[in-house]
């Protein structure tokens, strides 16, 4: 009796094993390189384009800002030993006040060109991940995977995407 039990229960347990097993085989599994996608379409390049095109005059006055305190800093630096206390004091605090300036106009600046390519790149991601899922589905996988999250893959046993998606992508 005992046998029979010990002999029952080994067979079920070798015919669960090699159920999944099979059903291990049977798990297909795409991986995609999201940092390389956005190095390679074209989107991308339209995004950067149109972001400076759109911010160029404000960074083109806050360059000229840059290059008057560069100015005056080296004629501070050349002079100085000839000007007076009091042209000193002067000089000084006009450059702090436009050193002031550049910053107060800077830093908002910054942030708003932030603003908006965070936008731009959210657009372009959700392109991005609605093209890995088509290409999922129409090639029937069962996952896919970032690749800077993953640590290891057989590239034997896992298909890598991202041409495809860089293509769909582009064409888009």
């Amino acid at each position: 009796m005992k046998t029979l039990f010990k002999s029952t229960a080994v067979a079920v347990l070798a015919t669960l094993m090699m159920g999944t097993s099979a059903s291990a085989f049977a798990h297909k599994v795409g991986i995609v390189d999201i940092q390389e996608i956005y190095k390679q379409i074209p989107q991308m390049a339209k995004i950067e384009q149109s972001l400076q095109t759109e911010f160029a005059e404000r960074r083109q006055e806050l360059e000229k800002l840059q290059g008057d305190i560069r100015f005056e800093a080296e004629k501070f630096k050349r002079e100085s030993t000839t000007m007076s206390q009091a042209q000193k004091d002067a000089l000084r605090d006009k450059i702090q006040g436009m050193q002031k300036n550049l910053a107060e106009q800077g830093r908002p600046l910054e942030q708003e060109i932030k603003a908006r390519q965070n936008q731009e790149l959210a657009k372009v991601q959700g392109v991005i991940i609605k093209t890995i899922e088509e290409i999922a589905k129409d090639g029937d996988f069962d996952e896919v995977k970032v690749k800077d999250t993953t640590i290891y893959f057989n590239p034997k046993e896992v298909t890598d995407l991202s041409s495809k998606v860089v293509a769909a992508v582009s064409k888009k």
